[in-house]
């Protein structure tokens, strides 16, 4: 889950004894063999979302006949539009007060709670009065005590098999484990008259870079604005390739900014599309470099190659799952120190990125980019 540093402090500090003091009214049940109900919780990390498809799918197969419901925020919920697992969608944006009455009217039998480390999203399955309610058990996060059943969620263990043991904790075969996305004709359509409007050729490959990585306003985990451009330049004059630029809404500064210092010409996407478009998008293209981030995972889960930039970030935890992937890591001794997301190991540099990200070297990027380009890939 993204969230400001506000969010976390309220999360932390209110959240760890609201869920110890109603611990004290929790009881174990017996997980029932078929539920009629059950609700997925993940409230706001489109990354989160992608990696735990394959726990619901597992789940999905196991249960044919239950209804799924999943609450979760706006983009999240779009990324799930088609997903053939969800039946009902609960947005995570109505004030409180009326989520907690749509959540006990719905008499979820069974919670399951997608998060790693919020106490907000245990008190929300708490909330659905769920007889069983799952989540993960996170070091140090004192979520789990609101839980009929829990999930060690194991440092360093890449999230999509920690998501899986979900699905084996509830006796569900997981036999599958790849991601999917489900963006349809319109999406697509859409994309390619976009790409034509923007006199991006349909008949040369065209490569995206998504620059920004995380929330808005956490730069940290960003390769240096610089490093985007030369790639860019170094990219169109080897290979011929044409480049796009991909961000959301509030991301858009930071996409003109490089394209506006590159030698080539570069196509400006960001804060143009949403994510079922960005998804066709990627599916179109020859290749997408990106930092640690849900279009990284998005990307990932097309099958389109794609080279993760990693400088803060577990990539054991967090790299793209994909056979089709590169992995680029920073070199410093303390990298990396995010597992959960927001536990950063030191200050950011006067432009807000991680000074590990800052020893990323084109050249080694460039490397990743020309074996999917004109190498074995």
């Amino acid at each position: 889950m993204q969230s400001s540093r506000f969010q976390q402090y309220l999360d932390r500090y209110l959240g760890i004894p609201l869920c110890a003091l109603l611990s004290l009214f929790c009881r174990r049940v017996r997980v029932p063999q078929i539920p009629k109900k059950i609700l997925f919780i993940q409230l706001s990390a489109l990354g989160d979302t992608i990696l735990a498809v394959p726990t619901i799918r597992a789940i999905r197969h196991a249960f044919p006949d239950t209804e799924f419901t999943m609450l979760a925020s706006p983009t999240n919920l779009s990324y799930l539009t088609d997903c053939p697992y969800i039946d009902k969608r609960i947005p995570f944006r109505m004030p409180m007060y009326q989520l907690f009455a749509v959540l006990r009217r719905e008499r979820f039998d069974w919670a399951i709670d997608l998060e790693h480390w919020p106490r907000l999203s245990a008190l929300l399955a708490y909330a659905t009065g769920a007889p069983v309610r799952v989540g993960f058990r996170t070091k140090g996060q004192y979520r789990h005590f609101l839980f009929t059943e829990t999930v060690e969620h194991i440092q360093g263990r890449h999230e999509v098999r920690n998501f899986l043991d979900i699905a084996m904790q509830l006796a569900c075969p997981t036999q599958e484990f790849m991601l999917e996305t489900w963006f349809g004709e319109t999406a697509r359509t859409w994309v390619r008259e976009a790409l034509v409007k923007e006199q991006v050729s349909l008949d040369v490959p065209f490569v995206v870079l998504h620059p920004e990585a995380g929330r808005r306003g956490e730069p940290r985990r960003r390769w240096p604005q610089e490093h985007y451009i030369a790639l860019a330049d170094v990219l169109v004059e080897r290979h011929g390739v044409q480049i796009v630029l991909t961000g959301a809404p509030a991301e858009v500064q930071v996409s003109e900014a490089i394209a506006a210092r590159t030698r080539c010409r570069a196509v400006v996407f960001a804060g143009k599309t949403d994510v079922n478009q960005l998804a066709a998008l990627f599916a179109d293209a020859a290749l997408v470099v990106s930092g640690n981030c849900g279009p990284m995972h998005l990307a990932a889960a097309i099958g389109t190659p794609v080279i993760g930039v990693h400088g803060p970030t577990n990539v054991a935890q967090w790299g793209p799952w994909s056979r089709n992937a590169g992995i680029v890591r920073g070199e410093m001794p303390c990298s990396p120190c995010l597992n959960l997301g927001f536990e950063y190991g030191c200050q950011a540099l006067p432009d807000g990125t991680s000074p590990c990200m800052h020893t990323i070297e084109v050249s080694t990027v460039l490397r990743e980019c020309e074996w999917f380009l004109v190498g074995d890939g």
